[in-house]
């Protein structure tokens, strides 16, 4: 069936049509060009923060490390003598609050002397001391402290002889509070937090303490650490039912840092401005509409009513007012048109008359 359009539906859609397709199209390229900007935005800023973290974390960690290469220097320490080595480890961490113990191991993986005094333990079976016996410069293991019973960060350097030959290890345990509050002191907005885990993927330190379920939690099936491409940009992905925008660094030490934020609070705004714009079509549709009604019916009903003059003067009711033919514009022109017609259907009628 043909679809029908009397002159009043024409006139409202294309009212609707003028104004509107205009208004859809700024809104849709102001819409693209805000979110392009403010994904940029937030993309700035996660780097910057998951480098301010790294910052600090590598900072510490090289402080620590560059004592400990210096102290395994010393010929005190390449003796691998208890009495001489006893007198620098207490020494030395006195300058470190974080430190709760120094210590030297010998090939073998047993203490050679403690800063604490407590009696020697066997550390052969922690990976940083099987890393520097294999020749590596350095080891580092995030484990729960023999000593401490709590999570610790221990580190390890060579103790070298004048031949460079390994004659033990020199190695610091400390308490993880000084990098924890490095991470867990960064703050992006309410749900924005930093995640430092070690090289198994096990939590460090976070910024949500309610994600952490026991010491040393495996983290290493979080959904940020499978998507591919974060590490070059941050991206979006969904930790659970809740969409979050994250990015992943990989530190020197085999360490890794995250700093993720969930996604509708990133995009608050972007989501406030899209609302606004909605409620502006809508009420701009409210408007456009209720003028093109006003304009449509002050348009069409002249129209009808000429039509409906034009109807009785073909029934030949010829006393008609046509009130029109005042306008100035086309409507009075078909007005004076309707008002000659009938005109000269009278006459005609007349002439007929007289025959």
């Amino acid at each position: 069936m043909k679809l029908s359009l009397n002159i009043f539906q024409k006139v409202l859609i294309t009212l609707l049509v003028v104004t509107l397709v205009p208004l859809f199209a700024l809104w849709y390229l102001g819409n693209s060009s805000a979110e392009k900007e403010l994904t940029t935005k937030i993309s700035e800023n996660l780097v910057a923060t998951t480098d301010t973290v790294a910052t600090g974390v590598n900072g510490w960690d090289e402080t620590n490390m560059r004592a400990m290469r210096q102290a395994a220097r010393l010929n005190d320490i390449i003796s691998m003598n208890n009495a001489r080595q006893t007198p620098v480890l207490t020494a030395t961490i006195a300058s470190y609050e974080w430190v709760y113990l120094i210590h030297t191991l010998g090939t073998d993986g047993m203490d050679v002397a403690r800063s604490d005094g407590n009696a020697m333990v066997d550390y052969g079976d922690r990976s940083y001391f099987k890393a520097i016996m294999s020749g590596k410069d350095e080891g580092r293991l995030v484990a729960i402290g023999k000593t401490s019973g709590k999570p610790s960060l221990n580190i390890g350097v060579p103790i070298r002889n004048e031949n460079r030959t390994i004659v033990g290890v020199f190695a610091m345990a400390m308490d993880l509070g000084v990098v924890s509050r490095t991470v867990t002191d960064i703050r992006i907005g309410e749900t924005g937090h930093a995640i430092l885990l070690d090289g198994d993927k096990k939590v460090i330190a976070h910024g949500d303490a309610t994600k952490v379920k026991t010491a040393l939690q495996d983290f290493s099936k979080h959904p940020a650490l499978q998507v591919e491409g974060i590490t070059d940009e941050p991206k979006v992905y969904m930790d659970g039912d809740v969409k979050m925008v994250g990015f992943v660094r990989h530190l020197p030490q085999g360490w890794t840092v995250l700093v993720e934020q969930q996604y509708d609070e990133a995009y608050s705004a972007m989501t406030k401005m899209r609302n606004e714009a909605r409620l502006l079509i809508l009420i701009v549709i409210a408007l456009v509409a209720g003028l093109a009604f006003i304009l449509g019916k002050q348009l069409t009903r002249p129209i009808n009513q000429l039509t409906d003059i034009a109807e009785k003067l073909s029934k030949g009711q010829l006393d008609v007012t046509i009130p029109q033919t005042r306008r100035g514009d086309e409507i009075g022109s078909l007005a004076r048109a309707v008002e000659r017609l009938g005109v000269s259907i009278q006459m005609a009628m007349d002439r007929l008359r007289k025959k």
